[in-house]
């Protein structure tokens, strides 16, 4: 019997709780319990990587110990303290009106409820709710971008925002592991399961239940069962065969096409055409899906105009159909894509990042 997106997640997250024996950045930083540092390094984490986030944490909290040292030192010396994290002089500026604010409104104390926090510069619902847990131990989901991006790859959550994905955790995720997530997920999405996942050194138990390592297994043992072999965008060979294109699309957006206006999520789409008309080979027909300029005489030219080809896959075998109908079995297919003399319900499947 196939287990619910609940005991799914719990699944997971109890492998990573055996499996792992370190702390995201923050979480060390929050051992002391410090709501003040806890605020500031969130903050400063945003859109920056772990490491330099920690870099930063530690040069600044040699100088900076409280509210009033944010005040009292000088806005050019609190950048270079604050630097290489990403918009830093933007982050520089937030933090001194945090802490006026802080002063002026809670006293010098960073103050304990989700509305409250919300009311700050440079707080989202992701940094209160770190605050919350980690610094006064109440409950609070942190969905940060590796949350976000792990809990779509493993299909607990359909979204397309953190904050989405929050209040989709809250209903699914029992509150015993709230305070655990943001922890698990940050630790393994920065080591393995990043924007490029490494499901090459990924644990074997979550391979076994993990949707996203199925369906990249599947693709290919399907690249491998009609000889597919991956070429470059400047070596398509001049020959009849079945191409498959892997293509990114980096934002969702609605796409017109034909008398349709779709919204296609960011992700991957694959695409299957085939090249075996009289004045037609992979190499013609490739390349015109890979011009800039195009004349949209195909659906797939309306995604092409925001997606990029990633990969391009060739065989000499006509197994165009073959191939749509195989991957319909293992992923979403995008109505409107199929070809004029088949039966297919589509060329074009999704795949979640």
């Amino acid at each position: 019997m196939e287990k619910n997106k609940s005991e799914m997640i719990m699944e997971l997250l109890e492998i990573l709780k055996k499996r792992t024996n370190k702390n995201a950045v923050v979480t060390d930083i929050a051992k002391d319990k410090d709501p003040f540092k806890i605020l500031i390094s969130t903050i400063i984490s945003a859109r920056t990587k772990d490491e330099v986030t920690e870099e930063v944490s530690k040069k600044l909290f040699k100088v900076i110990n409280s509210v009033e040292d944010i005040l009292k030192i000088d806005d050019k010396k609190l950048e270079e303290l604050i630097y290489p994290a990403g918009f830093y002089r933007v982050k520089a500026k937030k933090i001194k009106e945090l802490a006026k604010i802080l002063i002026d409104k809670y006293n010098g104390k960073v103050p304990d409820s989700m509305e409250e926090l919300l009311k700050l510069p440079g707080v989202g619902r992701k940094t209160a709710n770190l605050v919350l847990s980690l610094a006064f131990d109440k409950d609070g989901i942190c969905v940060d971008t590796h949350v976000h991006r792990i809990c779509n790859r493993w299909e607990i959550v359909d979204t397309e925002t953190p904050e989405e994905t929050e209040m989709v955790l809250r209903k699914k995720l029992p509150k015993k592991y709230w305070k655990d997530i943001n922890n698990l997920l940050v630790v393994f999405g920065r080591e393995i399961c990043n924007v490029r996942p490494k499901c090459n050194i990924c644990y074997d138990e979550i391979k076994e239940i993990c949707p996203y390592y199925k369906k990249l297994k599947y693709f290919n043992e399907i690249l491998k069962k009609y000889e597919f072999k991956k070429v470059s965008k400047k070596k398509i060979p001049n020959e009849k065969g079945t191409y498959i294109l892997k293509i990114k699309l980096k934002d969702g957006r609605k796409i017109k096409f034909g008398k349709n206006e779709v919204f296609f999520k960011k992700g991957i789409y694959f695409y299957v055409g085939s090249a075996y008309g009289s004045t037609v080979n992979l190499k013609n027909r490739i390349e015109r899906h890979l011009k800039d300029e195009k004349k949209y005489h195909w659906h797939i030219d309306y995604l092409l105009k925001y997606g990029k080809v990633e990969e391009i896959y060739i065989t000499n075998k006509k197994v165009e159909c073959l191939v749509a109908k195989d991957l319909a079995k293992m992923f979403k297919s995008i109505k409107g894509f199929g070809c004029s003399d088949c039966s297919c319900s589509s060329h074009l499947f999704y795949f979640k990042p």
